[in-house]
């Protein structure tokens, strides 16, 4: 096992290269980091694509496929499904979401977990439930685990997300955390593009992606730090390393 470790818990296929994609590259790319995702879903309430790449019946089983294509890409070191259904996990008891997710805590051990920001930046209800439960997992840790940081990864209301900004952002002053790393855009685009069912979206979130153009590829990544105190920072005093001030 890695010395350091990062778990990222989402709702859906995908959300991991939309909203993490340079932060993922950059982490796995170090020697002794192992990024892990553990995704709710298998996306089955989504679109199979226009024109369809696979019928209704056959998208989970596809875009599970395209998951673990774009998390290879990524270098994300293991996927997990939790077997929900798409759509569905706000009708999911809270305690069993956290349930699973503590489980996948415990067996993953990583120093720094990350999920969605509490509105889900796009608002689907998806997407709240899992920060939600992420969230009720972590705090309800004991004392000294080695899980030391929850992130929530969110968008900074004043930059630019592709063509136009998501239903739901945050303002700079309230992000403590900023990842960059351009050089792994090319990276990117090529996880982007694995999520053949969801080209209609890509294509939407990052024009001109699909055919070679990465002008709307998120360079930098942000996040909140869950439990550090609020307090308004410059761009200069956002923190650059998501293990800052952990103990391995």
């Amino acid at each position: 096992m890695k010395e350091k470790r990062i778990l990222f818990v989402f709702a859906h296929p995908d959300d991991e290269t939309f909203t993490s994609g340079v932060t993922i590259c950059k982490y796995a790319a170090q020697p002794d980091v192992s990024i892990h995702l553990l995704c709710a879903t298998r996306g089955e309430a989504g679109k199979p694509g226009d024109p369809p790449i696979c019928t209704m019946e056959e998208l989970p089983a596809e875009r599970e496929a395209e998951l673990r294509k774009a998390a290879s890409i990524l270098g994300i070191s293991r996927v997990e499904f939790m077997g929900y259904r798409d759509k569905e996990l706000s009708n999911i008891p809270p305690a069993e979401l956290a349930q699973k997710i503590n489980e996948a805590i415990e067996r993953i051990k990583p120093q720094v977990v990350i999920t969605f920001a509490p509105h889900g930046i796009s608002g689907h209800p998806d997407h709240q439930a899992i920060s939600a439960a992420t969230t009720s997992a972590v705090q309800a840790l004991p004392a000294g685990s080695v899980t030391q940081k929850l992130y929530y990864v969110t968008h900074a209301a004043d930059q630019n997300f592709g063509i136009a900004s998501p239903p739901y952002t945050d303002p700079i002053d309230s992000i403590t955390t900023i990842i960059s790393a351009p050089a792994y855009v090319p990276q990117v685009a090529q996880a982007l593009a694995a999520h053949r069912t969801q080209h209609l979206s890509v294509s939407r979130v990052f024009p001109g992606v699909l055919q070679g153009d990465t002008t709307y590829v998120r360079t930098v990544n942000h996040f909140i730090l869950v439990g550090d105190r609020p307090r308004e920072t410059s761009v200069e005093e956002k923190e650059t390393d998501l293990f800052s001030g952990i103990t391995t």
